[in-house]
C-alpha cells in the first residue's frame, strides 16, 4: 500500500467515526432540551478532543487527496493534534506497506514495526517528541530533522565542536550526524550486541564511511581502509574473543572528534601516549621516562610515538609474523625507518648506519636467515623504556652490559663491555677496526689485481697467437667476405653502445653505468649517444637486407641461413651426444643450427627495437595518430627486448664465439674474415668436405 492508499482507508475509517459522534450529538441534545446552537457546540468540541487517525478531514467534507512525497504541498484542511491524546502514528506508519520515492526513483520504507520499537531506546516516547513539526495531519511529507540536542545537550555540546559538525555546517552533506552512527528508528543502547555503537559492531558503523575510497579521497582523508586494517588487528582479535579492547572510540573519542592536527585531540602526536595510556599504563610510563618519551615532550616532532612503532589500525604484538614489532622486522625495518635517516638522525647528532653493522653481525646474519630468537634492537635496547648508553639505568650502558648480553649468553662477564656494540670500522672511534679494514683492503686490491693482471696477460698471449696465425692465411680459409667483416665490426660497436647508453637511460644510479657517463654527462647526451647508435644499426641492417636480396653472394648467403629439417635432427644428435648417447655430435654445414637461431633473433630483434625505437623516439608525432596505451605497450616491449637481446649475445653469442672449450680463447673470424683447417673441420665439416674436397679433386686446393 502507498501514501495515497493510506490516506483513502484511514479517510473511511474518519468518516465512520464522525457519523457516529454527529448521531450521539443529536441525541444528547434532544435528551438534554437543547437545540440549535448548543448542540453543535457539543459536536464541534467532541469532533476537537477526539482521537483521529492522522490525514483525516472533518465530518461533512470531502477528503483531500494526499500529496506526492517528492513534492510537498499543504491539505485543504488540517486538524491539530490534541495535547491530551496524541495522534496515532501507527494508523499509517504501522502498514508495511507504506513508502514514498527518493529523489533516485528508488523506494524507501515509511513503516515502523510498532511492537519492535517499543522495546528499543525511545520506544517508550512519543513520536512528535522527536519529530516536533509533526503536530498536523496529514503532516508535511518533509520533516524537518531531528534536533537531538532538545534531549541529549551534554553529547550535543561536545558533537558542535567535532570535526563532523564543523564540516557539516560548512555545507558538506557527507559528513556524520547522530543518526549516521546512532540510527534513526533501530536505536539500541551501546551495551546492545545489535547496536550500532557496540564495541563490536563500531568498526562497522565507522567503516561505513572511512572503508569508503572515493569518499576518503574526495575529503582527503589520508588513511585509507582503516576498518580493513583493523580487523587484522591485535585489538579486534582480542574485542572478537570476548575480551575488553581499543576500538574506534577509545582512541579517536566519541561526539567530539577532531583531527589530529588539533592539539586537543587524543589522536594528536603529543597525545597519543596518553590516549594509548589509558590501557597500556605501564608500557606508557615506561615510555614517558625513556629518550624517545622526554624528546616528545620537550616537543621534537621526529620523536617516535606509539604509532610509529606499532602502527595504527593494524597494529600488532611482537608474537605476530611480520608484525613492525616482531623480533625479524624491529630490527630490519621498524628502527632503523628513523636511525637509518642521515638527514633526521645528523639533525640530533646521531650516528647512522647503525642497522648495517647489525645485519653484518652474527645477530644480523640470523636474523636474516630466518631466527626468530636471536637478539634485535629492542633485545638490547628495551622496547619502550629506551635510554642512551650515557644514562647509568639503561641496558646499554658498559656497566649493565654483562647482565644484558646474559640475558641469552650464560655467564656473560665484564669481556662483554670490552669493545664497540655496533662494529663499524669506518668510524674513527674504532681505530683498531679501521686500521685491519685498510690493511685487508690493500691487500686484496694488490693480490687479486695482480692475479687478475697475470691471468689476462697470459691470456692475451693465447689470444694473439690464435689471431696472428688467422691474420697470416697459413693454414687458413676465407669463410667471410670484407664487407661481412667490417658490418659485424659495425653491428658490435652500435650494439655495445645501445646496450649501455639504454640501460643508463633506465638505471640512471647504477655505479658502472655511472662510469660511462660522468660528471656533466647529463641524461640529453645519454639520448643522444643512445639515438645515433640505433640510427647506425637501422642503416646496417638496411644496408645488409638490400645485400642479401640483390647480390648473388648475397642469396647464397640467405639460402645457408635458411631453416631446415637437417637442422631439427642436428639438435636432437647434438643433445645425445651431449648427454652421452652417442660418441659424437653432428656434422654442421655452412651455418650450425646455433648459428641460425642466432642470425634470426638478431634480425627479428633488430627490426622490432628499430620500430619501438622510432616510435619512442618521435612520440610526439605519434601520438597524433594512435593512442597513448600504444605507445606505453611499444616502450614496455622495447625495454623487454634490450633485456633479451644483450641476454642473448652474453649467454648464446659468447660462449660459442669465447667460452666454447674448442673455440677458447676467440673466434676471430668475426675480425679477420678466415677461419683455421681445426676449425673449419671441427665446426663446418660438410662445407669442409665439400669445399675442400672438390678443390683437392680438381687438384687446386690452396690456402687463401
Amino acid at each position: 500500500m502507498n501514501l495515497k492508499n493510506g490516506r483513502k482507508r484511514v479517510t473511511l475509517i474518519r468518516v465512520s467515526l464522525l457519523a457516529g459522534l454527529c448521531c450521539l450529538t443529536l441525541g444528547g441534545g434532544l435528551l438534554l432540551g437543547e437545540k440549535g446552537e448548543g448542540g453543535i457546540v457539543f459536536a464541534q468540541t467532541t469532533a476537537e478532543t477526539s482521537s483521529q487517525p492522522a490525514g483525516v478531514a472533518p465530518a461533512g467534507e470531502a477528503a483531500p487527496e494526499a500529496p506526492a512525497l517528492e513534492a510537498p504541498a499543504p491539505a485543504p484542511e488540517e486538524t491539530p493534534a490534541s495535547d491530551s491524546e496524541p495522534v496515532d502514528c501507527y494508523v499509517c506508519h504501522g502498514d508495511p506497506s507504506l513508502s514514498a520515492t527518493n529523489p533516485d526513483g528508488s523506494a524507501r520504507s515509511l513503516y515502523i514495526d510498532k511492537e519492535a520499537f517499543s522495546q528499543l531506546t525511545h520506544g517508550g516516547l512519543d513520536c512528535v517528541m522527536c519529530h516536533t513539526d509533526a503536530t498536523e495531519t496529514p503532516h508535511n511529507p518533509e520533516l524537518a530533522d531531528v534536533n537531538c540536542g532538545e534531549c541529549h545537550t551534554e553529547e550535543m555540546e561536545q558533537y558542535q565542536g567535532s570535526l563532523h559538525a564543523v564540516a557539516l555546517r560548512n555545507g558538506d552533506h557527507d559528513a556524520a550526524s547522530c543518526k549516521d552512527c546512532h540510527g534513526v528508528h533501530d536505536m539500541r543502547p551501546s551495551t546492545d550486541p545489535l547496536s550500532r555503537t557496540h564495541p563490536s559492531r563500531l568498526v562497522e558503523t565507522c567503516g561505513v564511511c572511512h572503508s569508503d575510497r572515493e569518499k576518503m579521497k574526495k575529503h582527503m582523508v589520508s588513511v585509507m581502509q582503516p576498518s580493513d586494517s583493523y580487523m587484522k588487528s591485535a585489538h579486534a582479535r582480542a574485542l572478537a574473543s570476548g575480551k575488553h579492547a581499543a576500538t574506534c572510540v577509545e582512541c579517536h573519542g566519541t561526539h567530539d572528534l577532531k583531527t589530529s592536527q588539533d592539539s586537543t585531540s587524543p589522536i594528536a602526536r603529543m597525545n597519543i601516549p596518553k590516549t594509548c595510556g589509558k590501557c597500556h599504563v605501564k608500557e606508557t610510563a615506561e615510555f614517558d621516562a625513556s629518550i624517545h618519551g622526554k624528546a616528545l615532550q620537550a616537543g621534537i616532532k621526529d620523536a617516535p610515538t606509539c604509532v610509529d612503532c606499532h602502527g595504527e589500525h593494524d597494529n600488532q604484538g611482537p608474537e605476530a609474523e611480520g608484525s613492525a614489532v616482531s623480533q625479524q622486522e624491529v630490527s630490519r625495518s621498524t628502527c632503523p625507518s628513523c636511525h637509518d635517516d642521515e638527514k633526521k638522525m645528523e639533525r640530533y647528532g646521531i650516528t647512522v648506519w647503525r642497522q648495517a653493522s647489525y645485519m653484518d653481525s652474527y645477530h644480523g646474519m640470523a636474523s636474516a636467515a630466518g631466527s626468530k630468537v636471536v637478539a634485535s634492537c629492542a633485545s638490547c635496547h628495551g622496547a619502550h623504556n629506551i635510554l642512551p648508553a650515557s644514562d647509568p639505568t639503561s641496558s646499554t650502558n658498559k656497566a649493565n652490559l654483562p647482565q644484558t648480553c646474559g640475558k641469552c649468553h650464560e655467564n656473560a662477564g665484564p669481556n662483554f663491555a670490552e669493545g664497540p656494540v655496533h662494529i663499524m670500522p669506518t668510524d674513527p672511534g674504532q681505530k683498531a677496526l679501521g686500521i685491519v679494514r685498510l690493511v685487508y683492503l690493500w691487500a686484496i686490491a694488490l693480490l687479486l689485481g695482480g692475479m687478475v693482471i697475470h691471468n689476462s696477460l697470459l691470456m692475451l698471449r693465447h689470444v694473439f697467437i690464435k689471431f696472428r696465425k688467422e691474420i697470416s692465411g697459413v693454414g687458413t680459409y676465407r669463410r667471410f667476405s670484407t664487407g661481412q667483416t667490417v658490418g659485424h665490426f659495425i653491428l658490435t660497436v652500435s650494439f655495445v653502445a645501445l646496450a649501455i647508453s639504454g640501460f643508463a637511460l633506465r638505471y640512471p644510479d647504477v655505479w658502472w653505468l655511472k662510469m660511462w657517463f660522468f660528471g656533466d654527462a647529463s641524461l640529453e647526451t645519454r639520448g643522444l649517444v643512445h639515438r645515433v647508435a640505433g640510427a647506425v644499426l637501422i642503416g646496417l641492417i638496411i644496408v645488409h637486407a638490400l645485400h642479401t636480396l640483390l647480390r648473388p653472394y648475397g642469396r647464397r648467403e640467405l639460402w645457408a641461413m635458411l631453416p631446415k629439417f637437417k637442422d631439427v635432427k642436428d639438435v636432437i644428435a647434438n643433445m645425445k651426444f651431449t648427454l652421452g648417447l652417442a660418441p659424437h655430435g653432428p656434422k654442421y654445414d655452412r651455418y650450425s643450427y646455433s648459428e641460425k637461431m642466432e642470425y634470426w633473433g638478431m634480425m627479428w630483434g633488430s627490426v622490432l627495437m628499430g620500430v619501438t625505437g622510432l616510435a619512442m623516439w618521435f612520440a610526439n608525432d605519434f601520438l597524433k595518430h594512435f593512442p597513448k596505451i600504444v605507445l606505453d605497450i611499444i616502450a614496455l616491449i622495447h625495454f623487454y627486448e634490450a633485456w633479451l637481446a644483450v641476454g642473448t649475445i652474453v649467454i648464446w653469442h659468447f660462449y660459442y664465439m669465447i667460452l666454447d672449450p674448442v673455440t677458447y680463447p676467440m673466434n676471430w673470424s668475426w675480425i679477420t674474415g678466415k677461419i683455421t683447417e681445426e676449425d673449419f673441420k671441427e665446426h663446418h665439416a660438410l662445407e669442409y668436405e665439400r669445399e675442400v674436397g672438390n678443390k683437392a679433386s680438381e687438384g687446386t686446393s690452396e690456402n687463401k
